[in-house]
């Protein structure tokens, strides 16, 4: 079964190969696949011949068959945030809620089908191998489309959050720097995929509402940080799938606690890493200051403007990545 299934990953990368996508950025989702199936197969067979021996009533089927899909999947996650993130910026928190995330997707995938197959193969013999890929390949092909879509969707937010900075109003290459650094800060600080996502589409259109400095009346009356978040918000709100984003950049521009407050409700930790991937954005690439001094700016600015977990967060990446030199504990 190994056998087959490297065979039909050999194949597939072959068939997206031909059709022009690079071959070094297919071989860590096909290892991926193959190690997380090895894993299933290998947790499965130990199991038949092992410990559920004593089972009846179809449980000796089903629990090997359970068990071997949350390794499978655990693998999965595994390899692909260190694929992705890199061991030195791996967060077992954030792991914990990806692997929580991508289950109902991993389960809805294994059950359509599948599990049928697998719980009666003596009495559909060689017809459980169609009766449990037919409608897994039905599945596998609409949750594929639903994330191209959402990659197109991204990519349209990106193209969007380019107008301030081709425009001369922003500095250019912002949003996807902010963006970057604000994603590796939300997984470094073991937030979950969900919310990681709000910082991808946040970070991106933060800065959206400097296109009403078009406006020369705008400029003539002179405008704050807040008004920017505000025209922001605004200009965010208007999409009904990206609502859930405004209030955050609302709030991206306020301290992230009040004197005599440990925290300001209204300023999520969303708001608070965005201020802070691009107030350190700012420093480098408008300032023209060193890695390092502009992690001492957002250290001076840790009592009330930004907070000190986040400012923390974004050290640790830096001497991990080796931006900056240091102890790593």
């Amino acid at each position: 079964a190994i056998a087959s299934y490297g065979i039909g990953l050999s194949v597939v990368w072959a068939l997206r190969y031909s059709r022009g996508e690079p071959h070094i950025e297919l071989l860590p989702t096909l290892v991926r696949r193959f190690a997380g199936y090895c894993t299933y197969a290998t947790v499965y067979t130990a199991m038949r011949v092992g410990s559920v021996q004593g089972l009846t009533g179809g449980w000796e089927d089903l629990v090997p068959f359970g068990i071997a899909l949350l390794a499978w999947i655990a693998v999965e996650v595994i390899l692909r945030a260190m694929l992705v993130l890199g061991a030195r910026e791996l967060s077992r928190t954030y792991l914990a809620r990806a692997l929580i995330h991508d289950l109902n997707v991993f389960v809805g995938l294994a059950l359509t089908g599948a599990l049928f197959g697998e719980l009666f193969p003596t009495a559909l013999g060689w017809w459980a191998l169609p009766i449990a890929l037919l409608p897994y390949s039905f599945a596998h092909v609409a949750f594929k489309r639903f994330q191209e879509t959402k990659v197109t969707y991204k990519q349209t937010i990106r193209a969007l959050a380019r107008i301030p900075e081709v425009s001369g109003l922003g500095v250019d290459g912002h949003a996807d720097r902010t963006t970057a650094l604000a994603s590796a800060i939300g997984k470094e600080m073991g937030l979950g995929p969900v919310q990681v996502e709000n910082i991808e589409y946040a970070s991106l259109m933060h800065d959206i509402g400097r296109v009403s400095l078009n406006e020369p009346n705008i400029l003539k009356m002179g405008f704050t940080n807040d008004d920017i978040a505000r025209w922001s918000a605004e200009i965010i709100a208007e999409s009904p799938y990206l609502d859930r984003v405004a209030d955050h950049v609302r709030h991206q521009y306020e301290p992230f606690r009040k004197p005599g407050e440990q925290t300001d409700p209204d300023v999520s930790i969303v708001s608070r890493i965005v201020k802070v991937a691009a107030a350190y954005d700012w420093e480098v690439h408008d300032k023209g200051r060193s890695p390092l001094e502009a992690l001492e700016s957002l250290h001076g600015g840790a009592a009330y403007e930004y907070d000190p977990e986040v400012v923390a967060s974004v050290r640790r990446l830096l001497v991990a990545r080796g931006v900056l030199a240091g102890s790593k504990s």
